[in-house]
């Protein structure tokens, strides 16, 4: 339910198109399937690509879903023994590689802006209509500029938040995956486990040097921004691994107090998380606990 929040929070179009691609790829390509998964994939994919075309992110959606979904299926099927993260990300890694390549190659980088800017504004648009119509016309001061900035910013990171929702939304098709096919490969891990490759503290790195040198919104300086926007996702997350670790687990009151504190502070809870994950790429935290707590014990 975690990862289906996430991919549903942080896309700019639809996941759940990305798991039902994802899902039936592993489904067909992967050993394991039973007849009723067989059909209940073919039926989501059906799904998937019926009716009319409906302009181009109908396509650009469903083309990222396939290569997406298809590197992670050679990933999974050639590395079958790595962890989800272990396959997921250089899976997310090549897929950028071969769109970027192609977009590159056909100019049609312009052509992704205006139709990603397009279903932002329209998204906005469509949110301040709503908040008008329960409001019954008294808005709040400031909303509408608040939701352009907003809609900007989202403009500005969407391929980071691309690469954020696409990971969730794969681990949500792996996890139905695994599920309906006991035999495909391992599950996903615990929260306290979240980990990943140490080196890749260095494109986090590059991000913030990148966002020292260029206007964080334009060229470098936005792919700096989408740099740090995804790895401080991730190193958040592993951040929050290494602090259940050290707590020995969280209870429902420690949940409630974590969840006010990012209420109240979010941006300085946030950063505090992602220096405890990058520091847990230098010093391996969990591990330091691990045999200190078997020392005394």
């Amino acid at each position: 339910m975690g990862l289906l929040t996430a991919a549903l929070v942080l896309a700019v179009g639809q996941p759940l198109i990305l798991v039902a691609v994802a899902f039936a790829m592993l489904t067909f390509l992967a050993p394991g399937g039973r007849i009723w998964v067989l059909f209940l994939a073919a039926s989501m994919f059906a799904v998937v690509f019926a009716g009319q075309p409906l302009g181009g992110l109908w396509y650009l959606e469903r083309g990222w879903a396939i290569v997406l979904g298809g590197w992670f299926v050679a990933l999974s099927l050639l590395l079958p023994d790595r962890s989800f993260l272990g396959r997921a990300l250089p899976a997310l890694a090549a897929s950028v590689l071969s769109v970027a390549v192609i977009l590159i190659a056909l100019g049609g980088w312009g052509w992704v802006e205006s139709l990603v800017a397009e279903r932002i504004a329209s998204g906005a648009a469509v949110t301040l209509e709503m908040i008008e119509n329960a409001a019954q016309g008294d808005l709040p001061d400031g909303l509408a500029e608040a939701l352009s900035t907003t809609a900007r910013v989202q403009g500005v990171l969407f391929p980071s938040l691309l690469g954020l929702s696409s990971l969730a939304a794969l681990g949500v098709a792996w996890w139905l995956h695994v599920r309906m096919a006991p035999r495909s490969g391992p599950g996903l891990s615990d929260l306290r486990e979240f980990r990943f490759a140490d080196a890749l503290v260095w494109v986090l790195i590059a991000g913030v040097v990148l966002l020292l040198v260029a206007e964080w919104s334009v060229g470098w300086g936005r792919l700096g921004t989408n740099l740090v926007t995804f790895m401080g996702a991730l190193y958040m997350l592993r951040g929050l691994g290494v602090i259940l670790v050290l707590l020995g687990g969280v209870s429902f009151g420690g949940g409630l107090l974590f969840a006010l504190a990012l209420v109240i502070a979010g941006p300085l809870v946030a950063v505090g998380t992602m220096l405890v994950g990058v520091g847990d790429s230098w010093l391996d935290l969990r591990d330091w606990v691990t045999r200190r707590r078997a020392r005394i014990t």
